[in-house]
């Protein structure tokens, strides 16, 4: 041990002596091109557009590249202070929400339980037009909107569902630019294929219409669509660029990027905790924790490697049974400790996707939102939002064996393979890292049991 400590200790001294200015090459990549880097890099794609959408860049917020053999060259940039993803913060704050923080995706929630409202939408309708593949300056400003539309919040006694109106009407309207845009950008740029990234990829509610209401045949966000993803980007475009003659592999990113539970605190845990409910599950596994989701348990799930991204992919997830209705109020209130409004999404076995969603499409990173079919809706009340769409998961067996197997194991008992399926975290909170992490949100909520690997905590 005092061996490796000390070859440790030497590597890192030829390290720092070798790294010096003189002879670190320093690459600066331009803001939209590692989103682009990331996305196109990730896609399963070897020939497509990538559209990059957000608040801004360096010269604007929108960019389009052609990505074909590898290559990523960019066709046009808008410059200008014209910005969908600074109109979609500004709806953010006018439903008295903080886009600071990320909670654009509450609106996403509170929209479908509003409806529309004509002076509403002229007041949003106003502020852009798409002009072919630029968005251009309508005949008011979001100041200005924003303005008259807080003045009749302000005095309004009904606040969430005046709120819940204005998020409706904004999000339609964001809808209609967006896809006005990406049909525009069909017709000047041919592809079959559509590659979106930037911070307005993660409207999951629009990038569900996208393949219906456009003339592309296929579409990839990544899982990190935001400035999160844009280190990888960064990598990404370093490595394509000091190997230029390299086949790109054609293949989804994973997600699962992060780190492990550490095996050393887990066994810590283990030993001094003390608890009595605790139990190493074996072949068993999938069975036992599937029996508890449908025995109405709400589990914490911690398997492998955490996601890569703002979504739970299965490996650091909350997950229940879709069969009961009132489930998403139950976690909302007890787990979550977040407004009611918020919807859960769906996990669902990709081979059931066509029986339970209307032209249903692969979505492996949770990033669109589809129409559930009427007849599985009183299946999986307790994943169907307000308007009967739900942000799913596609679940494969290649892409994540352990949600994969569970799946398949609670389909086996109940007939349904669809799970509820939502972050591993409560309101305000990162989603869980260390084993601390997850051992106190699972004393502090009301969760049921934990599952740590292969380890069951109950309560």
């Amino acid at each position: 041990r005092a061996m490796i400590m000390n070859a440790g200790a030497n590597f890192e001294r030829i390290i720092r002596n070798r790294l010096t200015p003189a002879n670190i090459k320093t690459i600066a990549y331009d803001h939209h091109l590692s989103h682009a880097g990331l996305a196109c890099y990730g896609s399963p794609f070897n020939e497509a557009i990538c559209l990059v959408a957000d608040g801004e860049g360096e010269e604007g917020s929108i960019s389009i590249y052609r990505y074909e053999n590898a290559k990523i060259h960019l066709l046009e940039k808008q410059a200008g202070f014209e910005s969908l993803g600074n109109f979609y913060g500004g709806l953010t704050f006018l439903c008295g929400m903080d886009p600071l923080m990320g909670e654009e995706w509450k609106v996403m929630g509170l929209a479908p339980h509003g409806s529309f409202n004509e002076r509403l939408y002229q007041l949003f309708r106003s502020v852009y037009n798409v002009d072919g593949c630029r968005l251009i300056k309508g005949s008011s400003n979001l100041l200005k909107v924003a303005g008259i539309i807080q003045e009749h919040t302000s005095t309004d006694p009904n606040g969430l569902s005046l709120k819940a109106d204005i998020a409706y009407n904004g999000h339609l309207v964001y809808t209609q630019w967006m896809n006005e845009l990406i049909t525009n950008i069909h017709k000047k740029y041919p592809s079959d294929n559509l590659i979106l990234t930037g911070g307005c990829a993660l409207n999951s509610s629009q990038n569900g219409e996208i393949l219906d209401k456009t003339l592309f045949k296929g579409l990839y966000v990544p899982p990190a669509p935001a400035d999160d993803g844009n280190a990888l980007g960064g990598a990404l475009l370093a490595y394509y660029t000091d190997h230029p003659h390299t086949e790109s592999i054609h293949k989804n990113i994973s997600p699962y990027l992060g780190t492990e539970i550490n095996e050393d605190h887990l066994q810590h845990f283990l030993k001094f905790s003390k608890l009595n409910k605790i139990r190493k599950l074996t072949v068993d596994k999938y069975d036992t924790v599937a029996k508890l989701l449908a025995e109405g348990k709400i589990i914490g799930w911690v398997q492998s490697k955490a996601e890569f991204g703002p979504r739970a992919l299965g490996n650091r997830s909350i997950l229940a049974d879709p069969r009961r209705k009132e489930i998403k109020d139950i976690i909302n209130d007890r787990v979550k400790f977040r407004e009611e409004f918020r919807p859960f999404a769906p996990s669902i076995l990709h081979e059931y996707g066509d029986e339970y969603f209307e032209h249903y499409q692969e979505s492996h990173y949770m990033e669109r939102t589809l129409k559930f079919k009427k007849q599985v809706i009183s299946k999986v009340p307790g994943v169907v939002h307000k308007d009967g769409t739900g942000r799913l998961q596609s679940v494969k067996e290649e892409w994540n064996p352990e949600l994969y197997h569970l799946l398949k194991a609670f389909h086996k008992i109940t007939g349904v393979p669809v799970l509820l399926n939502t972050s591993f975290n409560i309101m305000g909170k990162p989603i869980i890292h260390r084993i601390e992490d997850a051992i106190s949100t699972f004393f502090t909520t009301g969760l049921d049991a934990l599952i740590i690997n292969d380890h069951l905590i109950e309560k």
